[in-house]
């Protein structure tokens, strides 16, 4: 499974992911764009990449699918 940042459920039912990887990318974009006109951007973009970069953890993914719904332990491996 690949890391997320958020899960949202559709109307349909089915769980829409936001990977953790375009998350991180686009906030750091926005982040450098806000920052460009104070001579900032380089900063803010570090910052923008960084700032959610704990939820690669393991435990934190395990988290977030848990409390969003989209958890199976069968997919998990566990019992």
């Amino acid at each position: 499974m690949k890391p997320v940042a958020h899960l949202r459920q559709l109307e349909d039912s089915v769980w829409e992911e936001h990977s953790l990887h375009d998350h991180l990318m686009h906030v750091a974009e926005l982040a450098g764009r806000f920052a460009k006109e104070f001579g900032n951007a380089d900063w803010l973009q570090a910052a923008g990449l960084l700032h959610d970069l704990g939820k690669f953890n393991p435990t934190w993914q395990e988290y977030i699918r848990r409390n969003n719904g989209d958890y199976s332990e069968e997919d998990d491996g566990q019992d």
